[in-house]
């Protein structure tokens, strides 16, 4: 048996098909596979982002998919980082970690003044992320990061990806498994990973699975569940089953701000609002996630555009029409325009990690219109969130 999904594209019909057998696989490792650490769940939540997230990213090949390895290394650095900052095993060896992953993070915590007896995980946690995302690292910051990038790298492709099914390699085929040949970089970053890392492949049918189903394995039976139990177990039943630290980290509410204002120190105080073009004075106006937070968890600068406070009560979770993405397309050029201006660096290398491929050459903003659009059809017609229009 086998199930279709279905959606319209423009005047393409495309059909993504759901195979049994390889959704099986999948339960299989969730629930089956023998596990002494939580790499597996660490590495199946971070595959399902790079899926559902940074497919732009990702390349299809007959009946493969490849994908950016620097994008699960990254996910496991701020994944492991509470684990290691309130000394929470993860793996049955004695340590929290890996030795030398657990004592390159103390490094880093030492040197950015992180105790965890003074300071909690979550101010921690936002400390190195904020600096991170808006390239702000200092030149101690990115080596011992870079550091960490390789020995998480050989982790990654050496351990879960390994093990994961009933033979070698079965799910995960890592390019490589080695990293020592990867120098030294002045900056530390998304684009570094993507660039430095390689890929790794999974078949087509787990791919589509994950793109298509991914936020449902997360839910409390699934992927959170047998990660809090392999926890408790790990550090002896003192773990917290009910912590809210893998609630956090998978579902991204650690800012309950949301970091909105990271776009007001650019934007003018009189704008008009993205969406019904109402003007907008004396900086009185939300700033509006574009692709909601709370579904696609960005604080990108291109994702954070000023609305009307009653539009964007009404927008609320709804995701744009590409069809009202593209008719508003001149007002969001006007104001990545100003981001771009203001702030070129971080505006340019945001929607080059986020939102174009790595083979896109960036011409003109009406590219990044395109692939924001390709995104919002995504999470209307894949994934079944509410549209927002507005009337013409």
């Amino acid at each position: 048996m086998v199930f279709r999904k279905e959606k319209l594209l423009g005047s393409q019909r495309h059909i993504a098909m759901i195979n049994p057998e390889a959704l099986r696989q999948i339960n299989r490792i969730i629930e089956h596979d023998k596990t002494s650490s939580t790499y597996k769940f660490a590495l199946l939540k971070n595959v399902i982002d790079a899926c559902q997230r940074y497919d732009h990213l990702i390349t299809i090949d007959g009946d493969k998919a490849f994908i950016p390895l620097g994008l699960i290394i990254e996910g496991w650095i701020f994944d492991y980082f509470p684990f290691v900052f309130e000394k929470i095993r993860q793996q049955n060896r004695g340590n929290i970690l890996n030795k030398q992953i657990e004592m390159l993070y103390e490094e880093l915590f030492e040197y950015m003044q992180l105790d965890s007896e003074k300071t909690i995980w979550t101010d921690a946690y936002a400390k190195l992320y904020l600096q991170y995302i808006n390239l702000e690292l200092d030149s101690f910051q990115y080596t011992c990061l870079y550091k960490l990038a390789k020995q998480m790298a050989t982790t990654i492709t050496k351990m879960p990806m390994r093990y994961s099914g009933g033979s070698d390699y079965e799910i995960y085929q890592p390019h490589k498994t080695t990293f020592g040949d990867i120098t030294v970089t002045e900056k530390f970053n998304r684009e570094f990973l993507i660039e430095m890392f390689g890929t790794f492949t999974i078949c087509k049918d787990h791919y589509q699975i994950f793109r298509y189903m991914g936020q449902s394995l997360y839910g409390s039976s699934t992927i959170a569940r047998r990660w809090k139990e392999i926890t408790s177990k790990l550090n002896q039943r003192k773990f917290n089953t009910d912590s809210d630290i893998l609630e956090q980290m998978i579902f991204k509410t650690i800012f309950n701000d949301r970091n909105t204002n990271v776009a007001r120190q650019f934007l003018p105080k009189e704008c008009y609002c993205v969406w019904s073009g109402n003007k907008l004075t004396d900086g009185k106006y939300d700033v509006d996630h574009v692709l909601p937070y709370s579904i696609w968890f960005n604080n990108d600068l291109w994702n954070l555009l000023p609305c009307d406070q009653k539009v964007n009560n009404k927008k609320s979770d709804k995701i744009p029409s590409p069809e009202l993405i593209v008719r508003q397309q001149d007002i969001i050029m006007f104001y990545w325009e100003i981001y771009e201006e203001k702030a070129k660096e971080l505006f340019m290398y945001q929607v080059k990690s986020s939102l174009l491929s790595n083979e896109s050459v960036f011409s003109n903003k009406k590219e990044l219109i395109e692939a924001l659009s390709k995104k919002a059809e995504y999470l209307i017609s894949e994934r079944g969130y509410s549209m927002f229009s507005m009337p013409k």
